[in-house]
């Protein structure tokens, strides 16, 4: 690695980027040094829709952050775009293929059950009670936070976010502490036994023991700025009901005549503003980045994501928690600043996300619309007992995922006889592709025989190529659905659910990725990137080696590409 330091980090990050072998001037070197403090961000569900179509409304954290590097056009490789699976990518730099975290959770086709990406069976939480244990062994491959402790045991990894699966896939194996907020009681963490997770929860008992007097008092969400009211609108749903978006927002639609929770839930923004909480204490009580080793701080801001699927990406609730992300990341960048640490920050989102169909309806997207679930199974299952002669429901969603479905026996075991279940997957395939708003379908067989070209632009890698990468064995579905973009198989529940992002489109795939230093020189870089180039880049920043290969290595022509373009972009502009 060529060292390069924070002054010069456009030339470190370039040098990162395209592995060129060109030295630094020494004046820079000498004045210069290697960050000792990585912040790594990811905001759920923030698409490089919202990232510009909001950007000009950005008057704090994110347009400090915008004033970096900018990658407006980096994409998940893979299809399955799921909160669980994007970290995973975020951390290690391997597409799901590799990493094993194919979903937010899946059905263990060893095992026949159900299986959350954090239920790992191996450790516990601090204070949650999980049967199924809570902890990254499920996590197939190394991270940043562990490249970097095996490069020095000195070096401390932290995460925190709003979801455990966000702060655990972040954190990695080997994290000093990895904490989640519970959305009731404050943040919670993880440990080989329960004394050692109490024991890894101490930098955050202050802040807890402050939250639970924060908690306890009423919260009501209101417009921080009244240029959100515009966006204000009454939306016509089915069976003659009508969603009314505005702040603060109605109560949770219900189920079955049922209440959906007891109380008034917490505002979503609330997640993103404890979640910060919690860095700054850990940067002030464990003192990152400013001992003689290197620190990584992964956060993880989940608000986004719980706007988006209960009200949509393009309403006054969107509209109103930009501001709001945008302020939080402000108060955050103003502690970093005053600290006047070498840090390097780089943001970047789990996967994207698309607006509810009732509103791109309104908007003359006549194509917009729901699929129902369950008439989708039946219909799917009518054909592969047609196919396979049975007289049992051999398909069941993998975790509720209609989108994912399993081949299973009259027990709901995973089906042992291999002929038929191919006969079974090949045939309800087929009938899915025939059912109107599914524009994909794939046997895990298929998916589990491609190749993958790894040169391929990210931008262009077929939507077949894009499901192969997120298809790993035995826990991946026997069958695979992709839904017409415009499209949700799920009904529209206000305030809970109203819309999905677990698909291959370019909605759910494309994000920003920023890099941000104090003086950083303002780049815009427009080519295609991959988010799996982001871990390894931060890694060769300070110095450390991937314990494996990770999924970059050939597209970082990609990152070169964009280099070379901007040069002779630059020089024409400057008529050389």
């Amino acid at each position: 690695m060529i060292r390069c330091g924070i002054k010069a980090a456009c030339c470190a990050l370039l040098l990162s980027l395209t592995v060129t072998s060109t030295a630094v001037a020494a004046d820079d070197q000498a004045n210069t040094a290697r960050p000792k403090l990585i912040i790594l961000i990811s905001i759920d569900q923030f698409s490089a829709d919202l990232f510009n179509g909001f950007r000009t409304e950005f008057r704090e954290g994110l347009k400090q952050l915008s004033q970096g590097i900018v990658y407006a056009n980096a994409f998940h490789a893979h299809g399955v775009t799921e909160t669980c699976a994007g970290h995973a990518v975020i951390a290690s730099g391997r597409h799901p293929s590799a990493t094993g975290i194919i979903a937010n959770q899946w059905f263990d086709q060893k095992l026949s059950v159900d299986r959350y990406c954090t239920d790992d069976g191996v450790h516990v939480a601090a204070t949650a009670k999980r049967k199924a244990g809570v902890g990254p062994s499920l996590l197939e491959v190394s991270t940043l936070g562990d490249w970097l402790k095996a490069a020095s045991p000195s070096n401390r990894v932290f995460s925190v976010a709003g979801k455990d699966r966000s702060a655990i896939m972040m954190g990695g194996h080997q994290p000093n502490g990895a904490f989640w907020f519970d959305g009731k009681q404050g943040f919670d963490t993880w440990g080989a036994t329960a004394e050692e997770a109490r024991h890894r929860l101490t930098p955050l008992a202050a802040l807890n023991a402050q939250l639970a007097r924060r908690l306890a008092a009423s919260t009501q969400w209101t417009y921080v700025r009244g240029n959100c009211r515009v966006r204000e609108a009454r939306i016509p749903l089915a069976d003659d009901k009508m969603f009314h978006a505005h702040l603060p927002p109605d109560p949770p639609a219900t189920i079955a005549g049922q209440p959906a929770a007891a109380g008034s839930p917490l505002p979503p923004w609330l997640y993103d503003s404890v979640t910060v909480d919690a860095a700054l204490s850990l940067i002030e009580t464990e003192r990152l980045g400013r001992s003689s080793s290197t620190d990584l701080l992964a956060i993880g801001l989940s608000a986004t994501d719980m706007v988006g699927h209960a009200y949509g990406s393009q309403g006054p609730e969107m509209c109103d928690q930009m501001t709001r992300l945008d302020a939080e990341l402000g108060r955050l960048l103003k502690r970093v600043e005053v600290l006047r640490i070498p840090v390097v920050i780089a943001v970047t989102a789990d996967h994207g996300g698309g607006d509810i169909p009732e509103r791109l309806a309104m908007r003359g997207y006549a194509e917009a619309g729901r699929i129902d679930p369950v008439a989708l199974l039946a219909q799917l299952n009518a054909a592969a007992r047609n196919a396979a002669g049975i007289d049992w429901n051999p398909l069941r969603p993998a975790f509720f995922d209609p989108t994912q479905l399993v081949v299973v026996d009259r027990e709901g075991r995973t089906l042992a006889d291999a002929a038929l279940k191919r006969r079974i997957a090949d045939a309800a395939a087929t009938r899915a592709l025939e059912t109107s708003g599914v524009v994909g379908a794939w046997t895990g067989e298929a998916l589990q025989a491609r190749r993958v070209d790894p040169a391929t632009s990210p931008d262009l890698l077929s939507v077949d190529d894009r499901m192969a990468l997120s298809y790993f064995a035995g826990r991946s579905g026997d069958i695979l659905l992709a839904t017409d973009p415009l499209k949700t198989a799920a009904p529209a529940l206000p305030g809970l659910f109203m819309m999905g992002h677990s698909g291959p489109s370019d909605f759910n795939r494309r994000v920003p990725i920023l890099f941000w230093w104090p003086g950083a020189m303002p780049q815009e870089r427009a080519l295609p990137v991959e988010v799996v180039d982001l871990a390894p880049t931060l890694a060769a920043m300070i110095e450390v080696s991937p314990a494996r290969s990770t999924d970059n290595v050939s597209r970082l022509r990609n990152w070169r590409r964009t280099a070379d373009d901007d040069r002779r972009r630059f020089d024409i502009a400057r008529g050389m």
